[in-house]
C-alpha cells in the first residue's frame, strides 16, 4: 500500500509583510482624483470634443494613480525597507560565488514565512538570514546585542536570533535528507550589514558575520560536496521552494 505523507519546511523567520495602502495615502489621493475630474470638464467645455475630454480624463487618472502610489511608498514601513535592502545586499555578494560551484535561491517560501537564502555549493548548505539592525552590533555573552547611537540612555536590545535559525536550520536539513535520501549539515548563518566590529564570530553551529566578509567565508568553507551532490541537495532544496516547504512523498508500507 502507498500513502502520501507531507513534508513540512517550518521556517520562524518573520513573514515579510505585504504592502498596504495607508489611510492618510488614501486620503491625500483625494485632490488629486478631484482635480483630473475638474480638469476633464474644462477640456470639454472649452474644446467641445468628448474624445478629447476621454483623453485628459485618461492621462489625468494614470498621473494620480502614480502620484497615490509614490506616496504610499514613501510611507512605508521603514523598517521592511531596510530588511529588503539588506537581502538584496546579501544576494548582490553571493552572486559572484555562482562561478565556483554555488548555487542559491533567495526569498524561499515556507508554511509560515519566508528563508531569506539558501545556499548550496562545495561548502555544503547554508541557511542565511540577513538583517541590518539600527546600530551597533555588539557580541555580549555570546548573543548580539544592539547599540542604538542616536539614543544614548537607549538599553541595549537583545537580538534573539540563535534559537529560531538554530531550529529553522535543523527542520531544513530533516526535509532536505528525506527528498535527498543523504544525511548532511546545514549552517546556520546571520548577516548583518549594520556595524559589527566583531566581523565574524562562529557560536557553535550558528555564525555572525559582516556582510563584506561573508564571500570570503564561504570560499573558504571546508569541502562537503562534490558537484554531483551539490547538485543532488540543491534539487532537493529547489523542490521544497516550489512546492511553498510542503512535498507529498509516497511512501511503500
Amino acid at each position: 500500500m502507498v500513502m502520501d505523507t507531507r513534508i513540512h519546511v517550518q521556517a520562524r523567520h518573520r513573514r515579510r509583510p505585504r504592502p498596504t495602502v495607508a489611510a492618510g495615502a488614501v486620503l491625500a489621493a483625494g485632490p488629486a482624483v478631484l482635480g483630473v475630474f475638474v480638469a476633464g470638464v474644462l477640456v470639454l467645455v472649452l474644446d467641445g470634443h468628448g474624445i478629447s475630454w476621454l483623453a485628459g480624463l485618461v492621462a489625468g487618472a494614470a498621473a494620480a494613480a502614480w502620484v497615490t502610489v509614490a506616496r504610499v511608498r514613501a510611507q512605508a514601513d521603514p523598517r521592511t525597507r531596510a530588511g529588503l535592502r539588506s537581502e538584496r545586499r546579501t544576494e548582490l555578494a553571493v552572486t559572484p560565488l555562482e562561478q565556483s560551484g554555488w548555487r542559491f535561491l533567495h526569498g524561499v517560501p515556507g508554511p509560515d514565512g519566508v528563508y531569506d537564502h539558501i545556499a548550496v555549493g562545495p561548502g555544503g548548505l547554508i541557511l542565511l538570514e540577513s538583517m541590518s539592525p539600527g546600530g551597533v552590533v555588539r557580541m555580549n555573552a555570546g548573543l548580539p546585542v544592539v547599540e542604538r547611537l542616536d539614543d544614548s540612555e537607549a538599553p541595549p536590545r537583545l537580538e534573539r536570533l540563535r534559537p529560531s535559525a538554530l531550529t529553522d536550520a535543523t527542520t531544513l536539513r530533516e526535509n532536505v535528507q528525506r527528498i535527498a535520501e543523504r544525511r548532511m549539515w546545514v549552517q546556520a548563518v546571520v548577516v548583518f550589514w549594520s556595524d559589527f566590529p566583531a566581523g565574524c564570530v562562529a557560536d557553535g553551529r550558528c555564525v555572525y558575520i559582516h556582510g563584506s566578509r561573508l564571500a570570503g567565508w564561504m570560499m573558504r568553507r571546508p569541502h562537503q560536496f562534490d558537484e554531483n551532490e551539490a547538485a543532488d541537495v540543491f534539487t532537493a532544496v529547489r523542490m521544497l521552494a516550489e512546492h511553498g516547504g510542503e512535498v507529498g512523498l509516497p511512501v511503500a508500507v
